[in-house]
């Protein structure tokens, strides 16, 4: 794998149309945007991958939420945890931001498969810190580092805003998401039926704006997009005849937050091309 594509094996015309015009877009966006751009993806399977600053660490916003449902699932599968345990909604861990469960009445019950889907599939920052809770911060971390995801760190709950200065951030890559989905598409994040559990539920995905905009109809596609000012991300699995391809796309930068979702879109299509769709 190059940072920038340069060594790749490529199926053809048409799957190096794909990936050239991935970089034409990430040099346009910063050369008219003054954004970075940073793109990886790996084709399940097929054993061809594609990166331009993939490595590139940025803050990883709500993208980091899958790193917590794969380690919910790895409790579920060590019988620590059990998707129908239930969690009540207290007025101390309301977090404003996305979502919804800020806004409905104190005491309600949700089984942790609820905020699980929740927190994937409206990104909604109360379900996310309730489900943190119940697997725990040192959890999340040790999944993290058995998947070497090595540019991904995750310090602290989920605000609903920037952090203050001096407060650390939660840290990502496209490398680290795209290699993170692709082991759920494999199978080899959690168990078996754990992966597939995760696959249907990162389906439930709401925002279509990013990765989704663009793709045909009759292409599966579920994920988790990321916001804070300044930055614009979204990260996901999209069916493909070739198979299952695991895209991570982080901007940062761009004032105009349309321009950054229809680059994000531009690109996924690009990548289906350059998968040999």
């Amino acid at each position: 794998m190059t940072e920038h594509g340069a060594a790749l094996v490529l199926s053809g015309d048409r799957a190096e149309r794909g990936w050239v015009r991935v970089e034409t877009l990430a040099r346009e966006a910063a050369d008219r945007h003054g954004a970075a751009v940073a793109v990886a993806a790996r084709l399940v399977g097929a054993d061809r991958t594609w990166s331009l600053a993939g490595r590139m660490r940025v803050p990883a916003a709500s993208t980091i939420k899958t790193a917590i449902l794969v380690a919910f699932y790895r409790e579920v599968d060590a019988a620590h945890l059990r998707l129908d345990d239930e969690r009540m909604l207290d007025p101390a861990v309301k977090t404003p931001g996305s979502g919804v469960l800020a806004f409905l009445r104190d005491g309600l019950a949700l089984t942790l498969a609820d905020l699980a889907a929740l927190m994937i599939a409206v990104s909604d920052n109360t379900a996310s810190n309730l489900l943190l809770d119940a697997v725990g911060l040192d959890c999340v971390r040790a999944t993290i580092a058995d998947l070497g995801l090595r540019d991904t760190a995750l310090n602290r709950r989920f605000l609903g805003r920037a952090p203050d200065p001096g407060t650390p951030d939660n840290l990502t890559s496209a490398a680290d998401l795209a290699a993170l989905l692709a082991a759920i598409a494999e199978g080899t994040a959690a168990s078996t039926q754990s992966c597939a559990s995760m696959r249907e539920t990162l389906a439930l995905q709401q925002d279509r704006d990013r990765l989704a905009r663009h793709l045909p109809p009759a292409l599966p596609f579920g994920g988790k997009s990321g916001s804070l000012p300044g930055l614009a991300h979204d990260s996901g699995l999209i069916g493909t005849p070739a198979g299952p391809l695991a895209l991570a796309v982080l901007t940062r930068g761009f004032a105009d937050r349309y321009v950054a979702d229809e680059t994000i879109g531009q690109i996924a299509l690009a990548l289906v091309e350059a998968a040999g769709t």
